[in-house]
Order: C-alpha cells, then structure tokens, then sequence
C-alpha cells in the first residue's frame, strides 16, 4: 500500500476512515459550491445595509461627576493602624527585603485593624520604597508619612460588628462560664 499524496495548499486532509483521492475531490467540490464571504458582501443591495451610527452623541444631558481625590488624613499619633503597621513592617525587612510569610502576617494584622488587604500591601509597598532609597528600616515610616497618609484610615467598626467578631464571642463566652461557676460557688456557700 502506498503512502498517501502530499496536501496541496487549500485542500482538506483526508480523514483516516477516508482514503484515497475521492474524498479529497469530493471536499474541493464543496469548498468551489460554498458561497465566500466577499461574495456575500456584494450580493446584499446597498439598501440592506445599516448605515454607520455615529460614534459621538450629542445630549443635553450634564456631563457625570466625578469624585475629589481623597485628601491625606493625617496619622491619629502612634496608635494609628496604619503607622503600627508601618512599624512592624520596618521590623520584618530584611534589607530592603520581606519575606511572603511575613507579608502574610502584616496583612493579617492590617485585617485586625480593619484594613483592606490592598491598603496593607500600599502600606508593605510605602516602608519596602523607602528602604529600596537606602533609608535605615528604623527610620523608613517617619520618612513615608506622606505617602501614609494618602492611605485610606480604616473605619471604625459598629457595635455589630464587634459583637459578630470571634474574638468578642470567645469572651463573652469566657465570662459568662466565669458568671456561672461563680454563681454555683456563691449557692453552695449561702
């Protein structure tokens, strides 16, 4: 048995329950009968066409707003979430250097401080920038403190918030077990 023709270009290879050249004439036959894109395009009238929207839209209609740019909320002192956090970073560098572990950490403090993990990673970015600038890590957040304050101060979390957090629940828990043996002490001694 022979081995097959080389394709030519524009011709279908042969599927492997098909051999022989029938069933590659017979694939160009349909390729010749199938109708071609530019063919189509001149057989539709001009009339069926839809004529070009225009792309620009006059309105009466004013134009949207736009929101301020955030101003720089200045540093609460140093129990500021963000500058504890800045301070704890300068002391996780590693030269100029954090290591993915501890970038874990400081965002899972930054979490704690009801930070988004983006201002975490801005506030990472600030002290590493700094230290990158060949400032000592000790002195990268007071150099950063105007980059610091462009970050967003986290909100102060509700009541509800609070009362659904886990650490709360794990001490309202502890206190009310504290409650009740104290309450059994007091019966059995009265």
């Amino acid at each position: 048995m022979s081995a097959p023709p080389p394709r030519q270009p524009g011709q279908d290879a042969p599927t492997p329950a098909s051999t022989g050249r029938g069933s590659q004439r017979s694939s160009a036959r349909r390729k010749q009968t199938r109708p071609t894109n530019s063919t189509q395009r001149t057989a539709s009238p001009p009339q069926a066409r839809h004529p070009r929207s225009p792309r620009l839209h006059l309105t009466n209609t004013p134009p949207p707003t736009v929101k301020k740019a955030p101003r720089p909320s200045p540093l609460q002192g140093s129990a500021d979430p963000r500058w504890v956090l800045a301070v704890r970073t300068a002391e996780l560098l590693q030269g100029d250097i954090i290591t993915p572990q501890c970038r874990e950490r400081i965002i899972h403090l930054g979490r704690m401080f009801n930070l988004t993990p983006f201002d975490a990673n801005m506030i990472i970015a600030i002290v590493q920038d700094q230290a990158r600038r060949g400032i000592a890590p000790q002195l990268c957040p007071t150099a950063g403190v105007h980059q610091l304050q462009m970050v967003t101060p986290p909100r102060q979390r509700s009541f509800r918030q609070l009362i659904r957090s886990r650490y709360s629940l794990t001490i309202a828990a502890l206190l009310s077990v504290l409650l009740a043996i104290e309450g059994l002490l007091i019966w059995w001694v009265f």
